[in-house]
């Protein structure tokens, strides 16, 4: 794959007619450095970041080894400009094309996944099954090997012990991940080796815990060596962003540390411009929807063809929101009516699958999200962000808790983690986790995945009513 990005880019930036070698000098140098840089490592294909930032050093390696080159053999100016541009134009051919197999992967769940042993709690396993399922990331639990219970700090790893264990796809379970357990006899990092053998697994994820200690890690990682497989240790700061973390030694002792959430108005200042000359464009392109939408509604539905709302956002400031209208006249004072078949009932929100009150232009446009386009209204005016969580109304933000209040140091979103997570079909607990994760882990690079991830999100509809 990474050849024929090469190639490809190559002849865009390379006129044949000069140099013909160049042909093969830049492939070689991008695949070259894409194995220096471990690129072609299963574990390093698919899960998080670390891919598009292994593609960047070896773009600059490269373009160095591509310098040298050209300083020693080059005839002209034109050649080395076009070596030189081949090479981060291969870099971004090969990123979009393994973007293209992330999404492949995500579609069919087990393509290029590795599978994973879970160690830890029942609770745990059970818990850090969903979140691999939920993600689609680049591990696939298909079995678990349970702890004990408590045991003192820096304790061996100690297993539950019970009869056979069923098979590692048990149909019982809801999960799909069998529970291994150990006979008795061997030591703990010989359970955890055979259950590597049995299941298949080549990743051992270990859960925290006080059965997990150095001397019991230590151990596992001796007898795992000959294995070839990987030991994870999911640590208990599940809820903070890498890129707020950072290993630093003191003393000697390796000690994490946890950079501070970006809240000043200082460190938003790009965002808050890119994204407000973004929502102008985004107007101007949208305006022929714009005017198709408006006639519709005009001719479905009547008048009037916009709906305005009070919202809360910057620190519980109050503004007015704008949608394209999708309900009937009357619906607010129908909503009392209606409030047994909110299938938020666990939260603040009401939302109906349903909804009677919706017309038929108004499902077509939430279908599709097209009823929140005057939204880039509120954006441009700077009531709202692109990506932010979702704007709460007065009377729900009015029973926020101090924690659930966090959500509003930040502008709210025309979309975000809530959307591309499946909106109405999130319950209000994941719902708020998935906002105060934004707003503690806010970065430009989290606000471009997740536009990136919208337009997928838009299109499948899914949690959209």
């Amino acid at each position: 794959m990474d050849w024929t990005c090469a190639t490809a880019a190559t002849w865009l930036a390379v006129p044949v007619q000069d140099d013909w070698p160049a042909l093969v000098a830049v492939p070689v140098a991008w695949v070259g450095a894409a194995g220096a840089h471990r690129l072609y490592e299963r574990r390093h294909v698919g899960p998080g970041t670390e891919e598009y930032h292994r593609i960047l050093r070896a773009c600059l390696a490269a373009m160095a080894a591509l310098s040298a080159l050209c300083a020693l053999v080059a005839r002209n100016d034109r050649l080395v400009r076009g070596v030189l541009l081949a090479a981060p134009t291969a870099a971004v051919a090969s990123l979009l094309a393994r973007k293209a197999f992330r999404a492949l992967q995500a579609r069919h769940t087990g393509l290029a996944s590795r599978p994973a042993l879970l160690v830890g709690s029942a609770i745990q396993c059970s818990a850090m099954a969903a979140i691999l399922r939920r993600e689609r990331s680049g591990l696939r639990a298909v079995a678990s090997l349970e702890v004990a219970g408590p045991a003192a700090p820096g304790a061996p790893l100690t297993t539950a012990s019970g009869s056979v264990p069923p098979t590692p796809q048990d149909p019982l379970d809801p999960l799909n991940v069998g529970t291994l357990t150990a006979h008795g006899g061997p030591s703990d990092a010989e359970q955890v080796a055979t259950a590597l053998e049995v299941t298949g697994c080549e990743v051992v994820v270990l859960m925290p815990g006080p059965h997990l200690g150095a001397a019991a890690l230590s151990g596992l990682g001796w007898r795992l060596a000959g294995l070839g497989a990987d030991i994870l240790v999911a640590p208990f700061l599940s809820e903070i962003a890498p890129a707020r973390l950072a290993v630093r030694r003191d003393g000697g002792v390796p000690l994490f540390h946890v950079r501070a959430p970006k809240l000043s108005r200082g460190s938003r200042v790009p965002k808050e411009l890119g994204e407000r000359v973004m929502a102008a464009i985004g107007i101007l392109l949208l305006a022929p929807i714009f005017l198709a939408v408006s006639v519709a509604i005009l001719v479905g539905d009547g008048r009037p063809i916009y709906f305005r709302q009070t919202r809360v956002g910057l620190r519980g400031e109050h503004f007015v929101l704008y949608k394209f209208r999708t309900m009937s006249n009357g619906a607010a004072a129908a909503k009392k009516e209606l409030t047994h078949l909110n299938v938020n009932a666990d939260g603040l929100l009401f939302k109906m699958r349903r909804d009677p009150r919706v017309t038929k232009v108004g499902a077509v446009l939430r279908r599709y999200s097209l009823d929140e386009l005057p939204q880039l209204l509120n954006v441009v005016r700077g009531d709202m962000a692109l990506v932010g969580p979702r704007p709460p109304l007065p009377e729900e933000a009015a029973k926020y808790s101090e924690e659930v209040g966090r959500r509003l140091l930040v502008k709210p979103g025309l979309t975000g983690l809530w959307q591309v997570s499946g909106r109405s079909d999130l319950a209000w607990a994941d719902a708020v986790r998935l906002d105060l994760g934004y707003v503690e882990n806010w970065s430009l690079g989290l606000d471009a995945e997740i536009l990136l991830r919208t337009g997928s999100a838009v299109v499948k509809g899914k949690g959209a009513y």
